[in-house]
């Protein structure tokens, strides 16, 4: 076989590795986005970055492999080991690492939210003291204003006996 066709077969064969390597990239950002809600913009900014990151990715096995010169059947290869990931154990990997990533984080909550308790009935207890000291205070404060008031009007009316 000659070299050439070896060389050849090689960049094939590191096309499809690229189109697997960028479904699992994608199945990476999928997951993220199944772990942590988003809205629009930043699924949006996601989009952009993952696409960026594929042509980059794409220009430099192009670069390396075959000195810049587009070759379509790379770009099929691409394709091809993007398909071939995608319908094989893509749908599993989403599922099955998102679900247990949820499960795990569910998990840390509720042991934060064990460690946690006797500080939120501690904190409970103070805002419960200090909502019965500010309706003292505020009564305090609404008799302290009529006598203050009171005395305030004897003393205008004694200011402008003399």
């Amino acid at each position: 076989m000659s070299s050439q066709i070896v060389e050849e077969t090689l960049f094939l064969y590191h096309s499809v590795l690229l189109g697997v390597f960028v479904a699992v990239v994608y199945d990476v950002v999928r997951i993220f986005r199944r772990v942590v809600s988003h809205n629009r913009f930043f699924l949006s900014l996601e989009d952009i970055l993952y696409w960026v990151f594929c042509a980059w990715e794409v220009f430099y096995l192009l670069y390396k492999e075959s000195s810049g010169v587009l070759r379509w059947f790379a770009i099929l290869g691409i394709a091809l080991g993007m398909f071939l990931y995608l319908i094989s154990i893509s749908r599993f990997v989403v599922h099955f690492v998102s679900m247990g990533i949820n499960k795990f984080l569910l998990l840390i909550s509720k042991i934060f939210g064990v460690l946690f308790k006797p500080f939120k009935k501690a904190a409970g207890k103070v805002g419960a003291v200090s909502k019965k000291t500010g309706r003292v205070t505020k009564r305090s404060g609404h008799f302290l204003k009529k006598k203050l008031t009171a005395s305030g009007k004897v003393l205008k009316i004694l200011l402008y006996k003399h």
